[in-house]
Order: structure tokens, then sequence, then C-alpha cells
């Protein structure tokens, strides 16, 4: 996927489709640990020092389809609320910026923490940042994933 270019390299990792995140509920989310990608509507990008791109955040988890399922509540509450209550970034670029998703499941041998620091290694690297809504994030954290990539 054109997309997900930063994403090439050793080991070759199985993206899923993407999909509408305000269909979530009628996907069909495997309840095993992964990475997912939160990513805006198809004319949305987000600039980062040396390129731009859709993704804006990177998660890990232990059961996908749990920790979709509970951005989706936040995504949706922050969406739909009518007062003003600050949320956190990732639930606030859902909300403003639409919002579509995919996953990595790990394999044997690799955890839902090391695969989310091979992915946010190769996102780093191509474009010199963490997706907008992760934050500072953990630099030390994927040093030497940094340097595998």
């Amino acid at each position: 996927m054109a997309l997900f270019k930063f994403l090439k390299g050793r080991p070759k990792l199985k993206v899923s489709r993407m999909a509408d995140f305000w269909s979530l509920k009628d996907h069909n989310i495997p309840a095993l640990p992964g990475v997912y990608l939160l990513v805006a509507k198809p004319s949305v990008r987000f600039i980062y020092p040396t390129g731009m791109s859709p993704v804006y955040y990177i998660g890990q988890s232990k059961s996908l389809r749990h920790r979709l399922r509970s951005h989706m509540k936040w995504h949706t509450e922050a969406r739909d609320s009518r007062r003003y209550f600050l949320y956190e970034p990732r639930h606030e670029y859902g909300r403003i910026y639409g919002a579509r998703y995919c996953f990595i499941r790990t394999w044997q041998g690799v955890s839902g923490k090391n695969l989310e620091d091979i992915v946010l290694a190769r996102f780093a690297k191509r474009y010199h940042s963490f997706p907008v809504a992760n934050g500072a994030g953990a630099w030390k954290r994927i040093e030497k994933e940094f340097d595998r990539v």
C-alpha cells in the first residue's frame, strides 16, 4: 500500500486492509496482539519534517479488537460532545480529521511492544518524527530498532 512505504524492510510486515473507523462495529477484528495505525480521511496529510503522511497515531495492544473499540468509544464521544472538553490528542485528531485504521498482527517470537518499536522506528526514520498524536514518544525505546531499519 503506497501510504505505508515506510513499513518496507525486514521483517516484512503484513498490513491489514484499510477500514473506516466509524463502522468499526461491523468489522471482524481479531482479539489478538498487534499494532494498529490510526489514519486520517483520504484528503488529509500531516506535515512531518521530511514528508507528509495521513498516519496520526501508532499503538499496540494485547487485543486489537478491544483496543480499537476503546478508541472508537473515545473518538465518538469527542466527535459528538456538545460541551467543551479536551480529549487526548489521538481522539481529537480522530474527531477532526476523520478516522481510518489498519493493523499488523504479531507473529511467533515478536511481542506487540517489539512490533510497535519496529513500526515507530520505520515511521521515524522516514519522517524524522513520531506521528502527531503519539506525542514526544520514547526515542530511547526505539534506538536499537532505528539502527536496524
